[in-house]
């Protein structure tokens, strides 16, 4: 995926063949790329962080964990523990000196509403692959995993609201 057009992406994502996988790693990538260009220029501890989120999440959209339904469900674990990272990021970038610039709340709500994609969509992943795993610590390990989503999307769609209504006034 790394050196494919969009439209290339796109179109692998429409194709009939085996799918399921990278919706939500390619979610979590767009949103951290969105915070990257919203970090403050010129490096620092923000854009040093966004930088390397932006690096993981990248891995995460080009990797294909194969096959086995573990190492999917354990993939889409990590897209997961990005895109919180990425809302921790979001958040600080909310709060920053360039914050109420249209151009960044643009991008922090936009990463937000990615980012909630990402994860809600990892968690269907996981389920998926849930129903093909027997081992109950495994299993444990991953239900587990997909606790906190429901507050992460829920975080998300806060972070967007409190961006809105910044730019309302």
């Amino acid at each position: 995926m790394r050196s494919e057009t969009v439209d290339q992406v796109l179109e692998s994502l429409a194709s009939s063949g085996p799918g399921g996988r990278g919706a939500a790693a390619l979610h979590a990538a767009v949103g951290v790329a969105l915070l990257a260009r919203a970090a403050p220029p010129g490096g620092g501890a923000v854009a040093d962080a966004a930088a390397a989120l932006r690096a993981a999440a990248q891995r995460l959209a080009t990797e294909s964990p194969g096959p086995d339904p573990v190492d999917g469900a354990r993939a889409a674990v990590r897209v997961i523990e990005v895109a919180e990272r990425g809302l921790d990021l979001a958040e600080t970038l909310r709060t920053g000196p360039d914050a109420r610039q249209r151009a960044t709340a643009v991008d922090v709500a936009a990463a937000s509403e990615a980012l909630r994609a990402a994860v809600g969509t990892a968690r269907v992943e996981i389920e998926v692959d849930l129903a093909g795993i027997a081992e109950p610590a495994v299993r444990e390990e991953l239900l587990l995993a997909v606790d906190p989503v429901d507050d992460v999307v829920l975080r998300a769609a806060k972070l967007t609201a409190v961006v809105r209504e910044q730019l309302l006034r």
